[in-house]
């Protein structure tokens, strides 16, 4: 039951952001739609506005049908055969008709702002679509009207149609599937394979995919289901060309006829539509293509709709599995601290029992190999008669550390940690090795044994491919303090 109602609240998101979607796209398509109507009464036979016009209005029907808004469909529908048959020589563009079809821009306006205030009740349009069907049956004032009937390869484009309105039914349920799915492909695969279907079953002869880069810049990344390398790909800046800003940003769909500048930016297609892969808050990229007939622009409309959720799923995906990859590392780090600080528990334990200073030093240099797992460890404390370190104990092969004896200034980052008790590493010594008798080390780390007055002398360790210093840095704090309390037990003689 749970799946069931997620299914149905997807559902619902996904159709309300199609609405929104829409809304904003046909506030501009109406707005041209205007600016259209009155150079066509100035310029009635003007082929190129007539098919500007017809494309716009097949949008706005479309579009509104995947919307759920029915009425501002049938008004787009009235006006696509109004404006089909005008293609075909059946009318002239006369002020009567024109008239006419600005009260039906009026009515889908008035359709439009209403839905956009959340009122989705129905309006009487009976007046309207009258109007419109007398205009398309050439009964209206001032038209005349030779029936032609429909042919068979005029169906096609529409059967197809049909036949892609019914597949988006199916879409809740292979939207589940991929959800589900643990085998999703990456951005450019997804890209691939899409403009290869297209290639292989669809009319255009040509087709590309432009993926947005890094949010700035569109790159081609397919022509025709072949994948181009890197090297050769085009590439351009989305804020140097209004075309582009208006597909990417406002995520509008853009014609050759409407833009010449298409044609500047896409030369080696003949007509080129760019359709926007749509994403919030912007567009994932576009799919640009040849179409053969303005019909085919709403079912490549479709595919780049379905396009876009996938490239949606597939980087949700991949957020998720970058996510775990990240927890993995924390959890790995986190087990990697717990163990250290078991293992500084245990050693701190074993040195509340020493009674030496020899003994502690042993503990503590195996303690940062062992546990703590430093390369090499070697400790050195003061001498109580002269300005010297006494080399103690040493782990992880250093070699004769216990017959060493080194002066305060014999080795400036040594005689650096003692003045100041603070942490010195080979960073502070661009590529300097640290040289104790025959043993060189690399990547060292010295830290002074610091007292409660005083410091009593250094531990000296190579890191591994892992910094350590916190845990090391809490031992020798932890080893200083203990060595107050070692020295003060000689001094009293217990």
């Amino acid at each position: 039951m749970s799946d069931k109602n997620d299914a149905q609240d997807l559902d619902n998101q996904i159709l309300k952001q199609m609405l929104q979607d829409f809304l904003e796209e046909a506030q501009e398509l109406l707005d041209q739609l205007n600016l259209n109507l009155i150079q066509l009464e100035s310029e009635p036979e003007n082929e190129d506005l007539i098919n500007q016009i017809f494309r716009i209005v097949h949008t706005i029907k479309g579009s509104a049908g995947f919307a759920g808004l029915e009425q501002m469909s049938l008004i787009g529908r009235k006006l696509e055969d109004f404006f089909g048959n005008v293609r075909k020589g059946k009318f002239k563009i006369t002020p009567a008709i024109v008239n006419t079809l600005f009260d039906g821009i009026d009515m889908l306006s008035a359709l439009r702002d209403k839905a956009e205030g959340g009122d989705m009740s129905e309006t009487d349009i009976s007046n309207i679509i009258g109007k419109l069907e007398q205009v398309s049956a050439g009964t209206a004032a001032e038209t005349t009207v030779e029936p032609v009937e429909q042919t068979d390869d005029e169906m096609v484009p529409i059967e197809l149609l049909n036949i892609y309105k019914d597949g988006y039914n199916q879409l809740a349920a292979l939207k589940h599937l991929i959800f589900s799915s643990v085998h999703l492909m990456e951005e450019e695969s997804l890209a691939v394979l899409f403009s290869n279907q297209i290639f292989e079953h669809m009319t255009p002869e040509n087709n590309g995919v432009w993926l947005v880069k890094n949010g700035k810049t569109i790159q081609e990344v397919v022509r025709n289901g072949e994948r181009i390398p890197e090297t050769e790909r085009n590439t351009l800046d989305i804020e140097s060309s209004k075309v582009l800003q208006r597909v990417i940003d406002k995520q509008l769909v853009v014609w050759q006829s409407s833009f010449p500048e298409v044609k500047e930016i896409m030369p080696d297609f003949e007509s080129p539509v760019i359709i926007p892969l749509k994403a919030q808050p912007k567009a994932f990229g576009f799919l640009v293509l040849d179409p053969e007939e303005s019909t085919e622009v709403e079912v490549y409309q479709f595919v780049g709709e379905f396009a876009a959720m996938m490239l949606n799923i597939s980087k949700l995906h991949t957020k998720v599995e970058d996510q775990r990859l990240e927890l993995d590392e924390m959890t790995a780090i986190l087990f990697k601290q717990n163990n250290q600080l078991s293992s500084l528990y245990h050693v701190e334990l074993d040195l509340m029992r020493i009674t030496n200073p020899n003994d502690l030093c042993r503990i503590v240099a195996e303690a940062f190999v062992h546990d703590l797992e430093t390369r090499t460890a070697a400790i050195f404390l003061k001498s109580e008669t002269s300005d010297e370190l006494i080399g103690l104990w040493a782990s992880g092969g250093l070699k004769n550390i216990d017959s060493l004896i080194i002066p305060f200034d014999a080795i400036e980052p040594i005689q650096q940690s003692l003045e100041t008790s603070r942490i010195v590493t080979h960073n502070h010594f661009p590529g300097e090795q640290l040289k104790l008798g025959s043993n060189s080390l690399t990547d060292w780390v010295i830290m002074g044994l610091k007292g409660r007055k005083t410091t009593h002398g250094v531990i000296i360790a190579e890191l591994d491919d892992e910094d350590v210093t916190d845990s090391m840095s809490i031992l020798a704090n932890y080893s200083g303090i203990l060595l107050d309390n070692l020295i003060l037990q000689q001094k009293s003689g217990r």
